[in-house]
């Protein structure tokens, strides 16, 4: 709760970007660039839908990295 409002605070929505491992069942997570990293702390976030979907976008075939990955709201 808000000291000032009394209403209840709401945190800002976060969005990553994962998909699974090429050699293994594990998640991996975009760090940024053509990194990408086991590490869950190590993500990359985003504040909004819009701008994740934009990271994530493949729209000439030229970002492969991003292939079969999707973007996650924490």
């Amino acid at each position: 709760m808000s000291k000032y409002t009394r209403r209840p605070v709401e945190l800002m929505a976060y969005y990553h970007i994962k998909k699974k491992a090429s050699l293994t069942d594990d998640d991996i997570y975009f760090v940024g660039g053509v990194s990408w990293s086991d590490d869950y702390s190590k993500r990359q976030k985003w504040t909004s839908k819009a701008k994740v979907e934009e990271a994530i976008a493949n729209p000439d075939g030229k970002n492969g990295g991003m292939n079969f990955a999707s973007w996650v709201k924490e």
